[in-house]
C-alpha cells in the first residue's frame, strides 16, 4: 500500500512524501521539511509540516536532495537513505543545490546507487535525470500493477506529458500510475 503525506508547502504548492508498506517495514520516499531558514523564507515561503512525516520507517529514498525533499532526513540518523551517487556528490559540491547541513548530519547513513537498484524486493530505483542530474523515481510493484513515485520528475502531469527530459520520457514509457510531489492525486500520464 502506498500512502501520501503532505509534508510541506513551497510558494503555496504542496510537497507530498510517500510511505510504501512492505513486509520488512515501511519505506519513506522523500522527507519534506522539519524547519526553514531566513534565506528560504524570503525566496520560497516554505511551510514545513514535520508532524506529517512518518517516523516508523526501515528505509528512506530521496528522489533528489533539494531542501523540500530532504529537509526531514535529519530525523532519521542510522536509517539507510537511498540516493543516486551523482545526486549526493552534487549536493555536497561547493555551491551545491541544497542546504548541506540538511544532507550531511550526524548519523546520516547514505546508500549510494549508480543507476537502477533495489531498496527491498518490489521497490526499485529508476534514474530520471532532468530536474537534477541525479534525480530518481521509485518503482513499486503492487497487487494492482506498477506504481511510480516520481518526485519532481515534473511539477505537473502536463509538464510530464511534454517529455522534455530523459527522466520524463522514462516515466512516460512505463505507462504506469504515477505520483508527483506537487500533485495531490496520481494518474497514468500520457504524452502530449
Amino acid at each position: 500500500m502506498i500512502e501520501a503525506h503532505l509534508a510541506a508547502a513551497v510558494k503555496g504548492f504542496p510537497v507530498f512524501v510517500w510511505t510504501v508498506a512492505h513486509e520488512e517495514g515501511r519505506v519513506l520516499v522523500d522527507t519534506g521539511m522539519v524547519d526553514s531558514t531566513p534565506e528560504l523564507d524570503e525566496e520560497w515561503e516554505p511551510v514545513p509540516h514535520p508532524e506529517a512525516i512518518p517516523r516508523d520507517v526501515v528505509a528512506i529514498v530521496n528522489t533528489h536532495l533539494h531542501f523540500d525533499h530532504c529537509g526531514g532526513n535529519r530525523l532519521f540518523p542510522g536509517v539507510p537513505i537511498h540516493v543516486q551517487a551523482r545526486e549526493l556528490a552534487d549536493a555536497r559540491a561547493e555551491g551545491g543545490h541544497t542546504i548541506r547541513e540538511w544532507v550531511d548530519f550526524e548519523g546520516a547513513t547514505y546508500v549510494e546507487h549508480e543507476g537502477e537498484g533495489e531498496v527491498l524486493p518490489g521497490i526499485r530505483l529508476l534514474p530520471t535525470p532532468g530536474h537534477t542530474a541525479g534525480h530518481q523515481a521509485v518503482l513499486v510493484d503492487t497487487a494492482d500493477g506498477l506504481v511510480v513515485l516520481g518526485g519532481d520528475v515534473a511539477y505537473s502531469f502536463r509538464e510530464l506529458g511534454a517529455a522534455a527530459t530523459e527522466g520524463q520520457r522514462r516515466v512516460l514509457a512505463l505507462g504506469a500510475l504515477t505520483w508527483l510531489s506537487h500533485v495531490a492525486h496520481p494518474k497514468v500520464p500520457r504524452p502530449g
